[in-house]
This record gives C-alpha cells, structure tokens and sequence, in this order.
C-alpha cells in the first residue's frame, strides 16, 4: 500500500550539500577550509531550521508602506514585520557582508573571502532569496565606494554596511531603472545640478528600488548639459536619512521576492556626493549578477533538496518514488544541471578573488563571465524548480510546501540585473573588446580541443541573432570542463548529450 505524505525535511542545508562542501575542499587550503567549515555548518543549520520558517511567514506578511503616524502626522518609512528582522540579524550577524570589510578579517583571509561569504550566501539563498537581494546591494555599495569614494566617503560609510550589529548597520541599494528606460539605462532622465556651494542635487523618479529604504545607495543621474546614452551618466551617493527630498511613492505589488521592499522613489533636489562617471555603477551591477547567479543556483539546490526528500519516502504504485526509473533519471539530470551551474558559477566567484588579489588575467575572464554566468544560471532556475515541483506532484504545488515560494522568486532571475538577451549582448561585446573569452578556451582545450576551436572560430562572423546559441555553447563547454576536472563523470556524461537550457528529461538521442 501506499504510505503517508512525507514530512518535509529536517537536514542542515550544508549537510544536504555535499557538492558545495567538495568545491571548498577543492578550492581552499586546509587552514582556510578548517576556518570556514564552522561558519558553514552553523549557517546551515540556521538556514534550515530557522530562516527558512521565518522565510514563509516574511512572505506572506510583506513590507508595507507607512505615510502617516496614528497621529496622522506624515512620515515616509516601510514597516517589516519581526520575521524579516530576525532573518537580517541570522544573516548580517553571519558576516557575509562584514568579513569583507573587516582589516582583522582580511589579513588572514584574503584570497578567498569572495569564495567563503559567497559559499554562507548560497546556503542562505536556498531558505531565503528575497533578503539576499539586500545582502548583495549592501555589499556592492561598500565595494564601490572602497573602490572609488573619497577618504571621506570610505571612512564614513563602510564600517556600517552589512554591520553585524543591527544598531550600527547600514544596508545599500542602487537607484538606476526608470520609466523611460529599463535595460536602456542610457536612456535615463533624472538629472543633476551643482549648486552655488558645490553639492549636487539630483531630480528625477526611479522605478524600480529593490531594498527602497537602504541608508546607503548609488543614483545614476546626469548632469546638465552632458551627453545622452551611458556616457553622460553619472554614480552618486545619496544618504537619504542625510538628505531632503526623497520620497518612497509606493511599493511594488511582485510576482516574488516578496519579503523585501521594492519600491518607486521621487527625488525633487536630493543631496548626493558624486563617486564617478557610469563605470562605478557598472561593477555594482556586475557583482549583483554574480549575486544573482549564486542566488540561482541556491533555489535549484533547494527544490532539489526537497523534491529528493520527497522522492525517496513517498510511494506511488507500491513502492518509492524514487525507484521508479523514470522519476530517476529526472532527479539525476536537475542533479547533474544542477551541479554543473554551481560549478560555473563559483568559478567564477574564485576568479573575482584572483582578481581583487591583482591576477589581471582573472580580472579579464572574470569580467567575460560574469554576464555569461547571470545568463545561464538564471534561466535555468525556473525550469528546474518547476521539475522538481512536478516531481513531488500534486504536494508540491500547494502553499504548504515551499516549492510555490521558489518558484515565485525564481522567476525574478532572469530579469534582474539584465534580461538574457541583454547579457548575451553584453557578453558579446565583452568578448570581443577584451577577448577574456580565450582564457576560458583555453581550459576548455584541456578537455575538448575540438570544441574550443569550434567556439572561438564561431565568433568571428556571428550576428546578434546567433549570439545567444554561442553563448549557451561557451557555458556549456566550460560546464563540462569543470565537471572533468572535478572528476564528476556522471553529470559530464549526461550534459554532453544535451544542450544548454533543455529542460530535465528531454535528453538528445
């Protein structure tokens, strides 16, 4: 007869990823994995066990925006209720923001503190996407203004993003979309003026503001005067609890991510300090795709988690999912998908920490990849889940279940921080301005010569309309190598018999 429904899960997130737990061993020196495998178990635990209850109840009660007291005085804030408050102190007290600010962090652990805090996010992800958001804007304003603020700017903003003490936090965002342009940011209208006293103030409505009432966030805007498109675009510092004039209209009604605060926001004057021209801006946008990206993989990872859990207890037709070789071999192709995107993506996490370290060459493929990775992982995210949901059946697509939730906030994936099409045509451009491309070739040689021949010959005349094909053929390729040189021969046998982006079970003859 056939049993009961399942109870769902009860396993730390890290215990449940022994793939994760391999790349690390791989990747870190004995010292510095001993150094990071506490943090990882203990975010896994919470992850599991606390963050991903509280992740179900921030959901449902959102962030809601508050314009006037009971008094009926007006005020501008967004109310959280405690489960999302209690999620930022799991996750910020972690310091997968902190450590890569903190001198005494640093001295020890440089080369590879992207690898670590990115590894604490993945686990955090797969209870918890709709915070990472948050996570990722609040790291990417400290890593600008290190990069291109003033001494000033450094010394009086840093220290308090992703603080790990709450009084002393400081969170980030980035004001760029508006109506007048989505992914045509050159498109933008907010301007700027420097006044008698030499601050500029900014003028304008930004759409779309994940994280809407961050103390710290980066504006694009331009200035009087200067050239249309991304060339007359400028970044600036606004502290809107420092300045007048920035009103949060309304709060956007989303399909997912619905924990966090994503808002439209007025600027009539605002007070910001330029960091520099659009180039700052772009390396925030940059890592928030590598955010995004781990953010993929991490949902993958969960609805997996959940769907072989299920799997393995629930019987159907006398005897456990699972055994049934067609539910199997499902299992194993999300798996082997699965594992290969993790892979690509935290390759390149690992060249990120070259390249901080000044390894040029990373630095090149780093920046080749980056739009590339975001590409694919996002847009495998919502297929996978969707299989894993259809694995677990009937259960699965219930709001008892947390395969629903998934879903919803992976579908944000392939939108966020530049649609695919926009990242191939980014990728594109990358390529063939930096040829960071070859760098990738020339691992994938090691594996395939055929194929890395193949794919660096094909950009020579490709047009836009191949551009996407040869981007899927590029991550793939490198996918496999990766898989290779991790030894992982079954998900490598798989993938060779299918292409890019083919959903599970859909296997080429």
């Amino acid at each position: 007869m056939n049993g009961p429904i399942p109870d769902p899960p009860d396993r730390s997130f890290w215990d449940a990823s022994p793939a994760l737990r391999g790349l690390l061993e791989r990747a870190l020196s004995a010292g510095e994995f001993a150094w990071a495998e506490p943090r990882m178990r203990e975010m896994g635990e919470l992850a599991s066990r606390v963050v991903a209850p509280l992740a179900a109840v921030a959901d449902r009660e959102s962030p809601r925006l508050v314009t006037r007291t009971p008094a009926g005085e007006p005020v501008n804030r967004v109310d959280y209720h405690p489960s999302y408050r209690e999620m930022e102190r799991i996750a910020y007290g972690s310091g997968m923001v902190a450590m890569k600010y903190e001198p005494e962090t640093l001295a020890d652990h440089a080369s590879s503190i992207h690898l670590v805090t990115f590894a604490l996010g993945y686990l955090f992800a797969m209870a918890e996407m709709g915070l990472y958001c948050p996570l990722c804007m609040t790291d990417g304003v400290a890593r600008i203004i290190t990069r291109h603020g003033t001494a000033g700017q450094v010394e009086r903003v840093v220290p308090r993003m992703g603080a790990r003490n709450a009084a002393d936090r400081w969170t980030g965002a980035m004001f760029v979309t508006e109506r007048a342009g989505g992914s045509d940011v050159g498109a933008n209208e907010t301007i700027t003026r420097r006044g008698h006293d030499g601050r500029w103030r900014l003028t304008g409505r930004k759409w779309f503001c994940s994280n809407v009432d961050a103390q710290a966030v980066l504006v694009t805007a331009r200035p009087e005067g200067a050239p249309g498109g991304t060339k007359g675009l400028r970044t600036f510092l606004l502290l809107p609890r420092e300045s007048t004039g920035v009103e949060i209209e309304r709060l956007k009604d989303k399909l997912g991510v619905r924990s966090m605060p994503t808002g439209e926001v007025r600027l009539s004057e605002a007070e910001a300090e330029e960091v520099g021209g659009f180039g700052p801006m772009l390396e925030m946008m940059n890592l928030s795709r590598l955010y995004n990206s781990v953010a993929a993989v991490a949902v993958i990872g969960r609805a997996l988690h959940e769907a072989r859990h299920y799997a393995g207890l629930r019987h159907a037709f006398g005897r456990p999912v699972i055994e049934h070789p067609l539910a199997a071999e499902t299992l194993r192709d999300l798996e082997a998908e699965h594992l290969a995107a993790q892979l690509l993506t935290f390759a390149c996490v690992e060249m990120l920490d070259r390249a901080d370290g000044g390894d040029a060459e990373a630095a090149r493929a780093h920046r080749t990849l980056v739009p590339i990775v975001k590409a694919v992982t996002g847009k495998l995210a919502v297929p996978c889940v969707s299989e894993a949901m259809e694995l677990i059946g009937g259960n699965g697509y219930i709001e008892e279940s947390p395969l629903p939730r998934l879903l919803r906030d992976a579908q944000v994936l392939p939108i966020w921080e530049g649609t695919t099409n926009i990242l191939v045509l980014d990728a594109l451009r990358v390529a063939r301005k930096e040829r960071g491309h070859e760098l990738l070739l020339a691992r994938i040689e090691t594996q395939f010569p055929g194929e890395a021949g193949a794919i660096g010959a094909a950009l020579a005349g490709l047009d836009e309309r191949g551009a996407r094909g040869w981007v899927d053929r590029l991550a793939r390729a490198f996918e496999l190598t990766l898989l290779a040189e991790a030894g992982y021969t079954d998900a490598l046998d798989r993938l060779q018999r299918r292409p890019l982006g083919l959903i599970p079970g859909a296997r080429m003859a």
